[in-house]
């Protein structure tokens, strides 16, 4: 197996040595314990913080995909409309994952390499479809970029849209989220990205107009919220809980929001981004997003050098021991990205992946 010693994926990343020992730690049957339950409201109110929400937070086995299955399919009944609004692979896949579900999935779709700073054509598409839910991602790991959501709050509200969703999973930990200031129902996250984590949790702020929704529309399947509700004063687990990780997530975010503190680590993602973006534009490098698109502190997405495939650009970096990644859909093979979040988000690793990139050039 090959050691890439300059870890820059974005995401599944590098673990915070911080959760090691709980992860290796031996717990009793978690589903049956009062310590489990009083670790499990503890964490929720932490994630909470680092969420910008007053609401409940629930915590799922599973990669981010999950809670993201999870949210469409417990808050929409067949012929149900959800609005994607998407700048970005998975923004758009929300609707394609919305009429899987068997409800109705429309989308507006803007370029992968712009983020929401004109909102007319969103607007016009509330008026015309009346949707339940609107969804957005917040920063689109696959193009490099951070989308204000402060407008799209406002249009949710002002056209009294039942739900708004909101995909966080790729900037929680890196950058401000702001569930409740942006008129948020249910926020999405996951703990393989700037959690500096495994891929085997995920969670979600459900505000109570949602739980209402949940309720209604009673999904009951495997990644269903509707078990999650109150499981704190419950105290009933609808399957295995894992206390290790559950642990290991309450260690990491003691290191983020007590010891760094939560202002220093945005401060930190940002300082990171801007030497990445810096350095591979002077090694003469082609940023992907458009001027005026908004990046994301976590993530660096670069054009492929003209005349090389990714795949041969891609061999070029790992035999230096810098992992990198490419993209997905219409931009796959195009771009590669930098992920410098969670512990990855370091000048040392920083600046030994920009000496990577200026040799193979």
């Amino acid at each position: 197996m090959k050691n890439y010693r300059i870890p820059m994926i974005p995401g599944p990343v590098r673990l915070n040595p911080v959760c090691f020992k709980s992860l290796t730690a031996d717990f009793g049957a978690s589903y049956q314990e009062d310590d489990f339950y009083e670790l499990y409201g503890a964490v929720g109110k932490k994630l909470a913080r680092l969420m910008g929400t007053a609401n409940e937070v629930m915590i799922q086995p599973g990669e981010g995909m999950a809670v993201l299955w999870g949210a469409v399919k417990s808050v929409l009944k067949p012929g149900e409309t959800l609005l994607a609004v998407g700048t970005g692979f998975f923004g758009d896949g929300f609707a394609e994952m919305a009429t899987l579900a068997g409800a109705n999935g429309k989308a507006v779709s803007f370029p992968y390499d712009e983020t929401l700073n004109d909102l007319s054509r969103v607007e016009e598409a509330i008026r015309k479809y009346r949707p339940k839910v609107i969804t957005a991602v917040h920063c689109e790991t696959p193009s490099g970029t951070l989308n204000p959501l402060e407008g799209l709050g406002a249009l949710k509200k002002a056209y009294d849209v039942p739900l708004l969703i909101v995909d966080a999973v790729a900037s929680i930990g890196s950058t401000p989220v702001k569930g409740d200031a942006w008129n948020a129902d249910i926020v999405l996250g996951g703990t393989q990205k700037a959690l500096s984590l495994p891929p085997s949790q995920c969670f979600a702020s459900v505000s109570p107009a949602a739980w209402d929704v949940i309720r209604s529309v009673g999904y009951v399947g495997y990644e269903a919220f509707r078990p999650y509700e109150n499981m704190v004063q419950r105290k009933d687990h609808p399957n295995t809980p894992d206390w290790n990780q559950m642990a290991a997530l309450n260690d990491v975010l003691d290191d983020l929001i007590d010891r760094e503190g939560i202002e220093n680590v945005f401060a930190r993602h940002e300082a990171v981004a801007a030497l990445v973006r810096r350095g591979v534009a002077d090694a003469g490098y082609r940023l992907f997003p458009k001027d005026g698109a908004v990046s994301a502190p976590s993530v660096t997405a670069v054009y492929v050098p003209e005349g090389r495939s990714f795949a041969a650009f891609n061999d070029s970096l790992r035999a230096e021991g810098l992992g990198v990644a490419g993209s997905f859909g219409k931009i796959a093979g195009k771009i590669f990205r930098l992920g410098h979040m969670g512990v990855q988000a370091t000048v040392e690793n920083a600046e030994a992946a920009l000496e990577v990139l200026r040799k193979v050039r």
